[in-house]
């Protein structure tokens, strides 16, 4: 039910600008879902027992043992909004490169990921209409 974001087992480690290398650090560190939204509807889980957490190491991120590790391929916090690339290393997802936007203000990540075929970078952080594009938002662990 969880969305996945990103990354290749055997995909080439991507060659970060300096500005990329800020906002990777950025993300850094563990990260807890709060809000999901697709298919035109929001959901709060902020009260979930058991809510998706995403830790970030570099370019490298994990989504625990049930959706596995990713990676961010692409990135570029020059655009607005700053623009990411994901691709998964679990199969079926594996080698899938996932087109998405971001943001982190105040403790706050938000991400929206187009999961569907082909690519589709999304354009807006509104509640996507389509059942392939995901919003998430995270706090920062503490």
């Amino acid at each position: 039910m969880f969305p996945t974001l990103a990354l290749a087992l055997l995909a080439p480690v991507a060659d970060f600008s300096a500005d990329a290398k800020k906002a990777l650090k950025e993300l850094e560190g563990d990260w807890v879902l709060v809000a999901q939204a697709s298919s035109g509807k929001e959901r709060d889980t902020t009260n979930d027992a058991d809510r998706l957490r995403v830790t970030f190491a570099g370019a490298k991120f994990s989504l625990g043992k049930q959706l596995g590790d990713g990676e961010i391929t692409a990135l570029d916090p020059s655009t607005n909004p700053k623009i990411a690339d994901f691709v998964m290393r679990r199969k079926p997802e594996s080698g899938y490169v996932n087109e998405a936007i971001f943001k982190v203000e105040k403790g706050t990540l938000t991400v929206v990921v187009y999961l569907g075929e082909g690519k589709k970078r999304p354009a807006g952080f509104g509640v996507p209409e389509d059942s392939d594009t995901w919003r998430l938002t995270f706090e920062r662990a503490k």
